[in-house]
């Protein structure tokens, strides 16, 4: 009997694939039948948007935060990323007019999260992406990635439900206050 190269890349490499699938037949959960339609109905990104100054919205969601009494613990500058790596690259595609993250915690939500499932701290921090794009730069997008953990009981959906609260009336709130502008 002749033994297998394993050393061969592409032979590991569909190996690695034909067990991952038996796996996953294996261990593929019983969905839950009102979980999965609500899962199916919401999209994993919620996406608004607001006509008007880049930095002014930035400065009106800071703003927000602070008034809830919560601090920014990091800001990523995705656009400035972006841009580097693309001339790094030749590639040279103007992706944003602007965008940068903005990461935030409570430490009372988070930690009422955490009682619930230790393992939500995957979710921590929460992070606001404000970005507008080349075309129509005054067009800006307030975004965030909701909380799915599969098939999560009512209670902790609940707890994961508050943080997308807050994320929403953060958004709401500087929405709202860039129509006073206008």
């Amino acid at each position: 009997m002749k033994s297998l190269n394993l050393g061969n890349p592409v032979l590991r490499l569909i190996l690695l694939q034909a067990l991952l699938l038996a796996l996953y037949g294996c261990v593929s959960p019983q969905a839950d039948v009102h979980q999965a339609a609500r899962q199916k109905e919401e999209k994993p990104v919620v996406i608004r948007s607001v006509i008007g100054n880049y930095n002014q919205i930035w400065d009106d969601l800071t703003t927000a935060l602070n008034n809830r009494g919560l601090v920014i613990s990091s800001v990523s500058h995705v656009e400035e990323m972006i841009k580097r790596t693309g001339r790094a690259l030749n590639q040279n595609k103007k992706i944003f007019a602007r965008a940068k993250v903005m990461e935030f915690c409570s430490a009372i939500i988070s930690r009422k999260m955490m009682e619930k499932n230790p393992h939500y701290i995957a979710f921590c921090p929460y992070q606001i992406i404000v970005y507008s794009l080349p075309d129509n730069p005054n067009k800006v997008y307030l975004s965030y990635r909701r909380l799915y953990w599969g098939n999560t009981k009512d209670q902790d959906r609940a707890v994961l439900k508050t943080v997308e609260n807050l994320l929403s009336s953060l958004i709401n709130e500087v929405i709202e206050t860039q129509k006073q502008y206008q």
